[in-house]
């Protein structure tokens, strides 16, 4: 037991924050709104780290691959379980949200629009300026362009020792950043969830049961079966070992917040 809670004690101390934070949504439903500046002020010192985390881990990481197979065999496969997971995804939501459109368009005389495929795709992965990296609502060309700027460094090999240097020095800044704001965890999630149960909890047991069901349900299974797949494949045993050992708190900041961001 207290090898247990040596190994898992942050994740225990934040899920008994959580319940606790549930329990108290319950008891004062929307009283509980009081919190809330607890709540986000935790959430608003997550998300300001995401940005420099993700550029400074994914570019310091892909310089230090020394072999180029290695290297094409990471990009290939996040690649194609980016383009694995999108259609899933994709075909999920049209299933389950077919019939909202049904109704919709008996219920409207608006024109359709024809949505351009490529173009989403490209303002999805890309933008026009670079302050707009510099933001967590483009995340996914935030990550191309860490991969990017990661290979060009790889490339570039000692010239770009000093450049690798400084970002090693920044990343280990960050995650310590992070370490001093995980102390306040317990308390901001804690008031975040309670917030969050205490406003929106008798919204989703009315009005969006059988969706928040349904999602549950997907939400599951691909927590448990497909992300244990992906550290499996990643490597084998050990790899599920490992994923299971860290997921966790990274998976209690997104039940309590339901932010991917912060999770990130």
């Amino acid at each position: 037991m207290k090898k247990i809670f040596k190994n898992y004690k942050q994740t225990i101390i934040l899920l008994i924050s959580i319940i606790i934070g549930g329990i108290l949504g319950i008891i004062f439903k929307e009283d509980i709104k009081i919190l809330s500046p607890f709540g986000d002020l935790f959430l608003n010192l997550l998300l300001i780290s995401v940005v420099p985390l993700i550029f400074l881990t994914i570019t310091t990481s892909i310089y230090k691959m020394n072999s180029p197979k290695r290297l094409t065999k990471i990009l290939l496969s996040t690649i194609l379980v980016f383009i694995f997971t999108s259609l899933v995804a994709v075909l999920l939501a049209f299933i389950t949200t077919k019939k909202m459109e049904t109704l919709d368009k008996e219920n409207t005389n608006k024109e359709e629009i024809n949505t351009n495929i490529l173009e989403k795709t490209v303002n999805a992965i890309s933008v026009n300026d670079f302050n707009k990296l510099l933001s967590k609502d483009n995340m996914l060309a935030l990550i191309i362009a860490s991969i990017l700027v990661g290979i060009a460094m790889n490339k570039s090999k000692e010239k770009a020792k000093p450049l690798y240097n400084v970002l090693e020095s920044a990343t280990e800044v960050i995650i310590s950043f992070i370490n001093i704001i995980m102390y306040y965890a317990p308390i901001g999630l804690g008031c975040y969830f309670a917030v969050l149960i205490g406003t929106l909890g008798s919204t989703i047991a009315l009005g969006y049961l059988k969706t928040f069901i349904i999602y549950l349900v997907l939400s599951l299974f691909t927590y448990f079966i497909i992300y244990s797949l992906y550290a499996y494949i990643a490597k084998g045993k050990k790899g599920i070992k490992l994923f299971w050992k860290n997921i966790l708190p990274a998976s209690l900041t997104a039940i309590s917040t339901c932010s991917s961001a912060a999770s990130m």
